[in-house]
C-alpha cells in the first residue's frame, strides 16, 4: 500500500510589511526594536509591589492591600493593650508664683458688715427748727451707730447696703431727718434694691412732703408727734400701707419741735425699741453694751486724770 504524504503548504508572504519602519522611543536604539522577556517584566513588577508594601513614607504610602492588612492587625491588638492611668503634668512652679503674685495685688473681695445698721438722721438746723443735739447724743452713745444729715440720702443707702441682708436696719430721724427716713424706706422698697427690709423706723416730729404713709418693707414705725401750734413745724400721724406687714405707733408729745429729740423719755423709748430689734436678732443686749462702754469711758478718764497728776 502506497503512503501519501500530505502536502505542506508554504506560509504566505505579506509584502506590505517590508517597508514598515520601527517607532523611535526611549527603548529603541537605531532601527532595531528592543523587546524584553515577558518573564523579566513580571518579576520586576512583583519586586516593585513588594518594595512599596515594605517601605512606608509620605512619598511612598501603603498600598491598599498592605493598609488593610495593617488595620486588621491593629484592630486585633487593641483589646490586648492595658488601660493605663492618665497622668496630668504637675503645675509649673513659675505659674503658681505668678498666680500668687496676682492674688496679692488684686483688691480684696467685698464682704458684708455682720452688725446691725443703726442710722441716725439730723434735721434742718437753721432758724432754730432743729439743733440736732438729741440725735447726736443718741448716735454718740449707741455702739455701732452712725449719724448723717437729712440731705445725705444716697450715703445712707450706701451705708445700709454695706451691712449683711441678714442684719437688722434701724432708721431714726428728726424733723427733715424723719422725712428723709421715710423716703429712704420707700427707695429701698424696690426690686433694684432687693426690697431691703427696715426693722424699725423712728420718726420724731417729721417735717416734709409725703412722709405719713409707711411702706410695707418697714416692720415697725414709732412716730412721735409734737403738740405744736405753728403750721409746718410739727409732724402728723403716720399710717401703714399694709397693716399685715407694718405696725405703726403714733404718740403725741408735749415737747416743742426743736426739743422733742432731747426728751429723756423719748430717747429711752427709742433705745428700748432698738434693743428689742437687736435681741430678736440674737445680738448683744444694747443696755449692757452701753453700760460697759460707759465703764470703759470712766476708766479711761480716771487713768488720764491720774497721769496728769503724776
Amino acid at each position: 500500500m502506497k503512503t501519501v504524504q500530505p502536502k505542506i503548504q508554504e506560509p504566505i508572504k505579506n509584502d506590505n510589511l517590508l517597508n514598515l519602519k520601527p517607532m523611535k522611543g526611549k527603548n529603541v536604539s537605531g532601527n532595531t526594536p528592543v523587546v524584553k522577556d515577558n518573564t523579566q517584566i513580571s518579576e520586576t513588577a512583583k519586586n516593585l509591589n513588594s518594595n512599596k508594601a515594605e517601605t512606608v513614607s509620605p512619598e511612598n504610602p501603603l498600598s491598599p492591600v498592605a493598609a488593610a492588612t495593617s488595620a486588621t492587625t491593629l484592630a486585633k491588638a487593641l483589646p490586648q493593650i492595658p488601660n493605663l492611668p492618665i497622668v496630668v503634668p504637675s503645675e509649673p512652679v513659675a505659674t503658681k508664683k505668678l498666680e500668687s503674685k496676682i492674688s496679692e495685688n488684686s483688691p480684696l473681695k467685698h464682704s458684708f458688715i455682720k452688725k446691725p445698721a443703726l442710722i441716725f438722721i439730723e434735721g434742718f438746723s437753721a432758724f432754730g427748727i432743729s439743733d440736732g443735739d438729741g440725735i447726736k447724743d443718741m448716735a454718740d452713745n449707741l455702739p455701732g451707730a452712725k449719724r448723717f444729715s437729712w440731705g445725705e440720702q444716697d450715703k445712707i443707702i450706701d451705708e445700709i447696703k454695706k451691712h449683711s441682708p441678714e442684719q437688722p436696719v434701724v432708721l431714726v430721724g428728726h424733723s427733715f431727718g424723719g422725712d428723709s427716713a421715710v423716703e429712704i424706706a420707700n427707695t429701698l422698697n424696690s426690686a433694684k434694691n432687693g426690697f431691703r427690709g427696715i426693722d424699725l423706723l423712728v420718726s420724731i416730729d417729721s417735717v416734709g412732703m409725703n412722709n405719713t404713709i409707711i411702706p410695707m418693707n418697714v416692720k415697725k414705725n414709732l412716730n412721735f408727734i409734737s403738740e405744736g401750734i405753728i403750721p409746718f413745724l410739727h409732724g402728723d400721724p403716720d399710717i401703714a400701707r399694709n397693716t399685715d406687714t407694718t405696725e405703726v405707733i403714733n404718740e403725741l408729745r408735749p415737747e416743742i419741735h426743736s426739743r422733742i429729740d432731747d426728751s429723756q423719755e423719748v430717747q429711752f423709748k427709742i433705745f428700748e425699741s432698738i434693743n428689742n430689734v437687736i435681741n430678736g436678732n440674737n445680738e448683744k443686749d444694747l443696755f449692757i453694751e452701753i453700760q460697759s462702754l460707759d465703764e470703759l469711758k470712766n476708766f479711761i478718764g480716771s487713768q488720764s486724770a491720774h497721769h496728769l497728776k503724776d
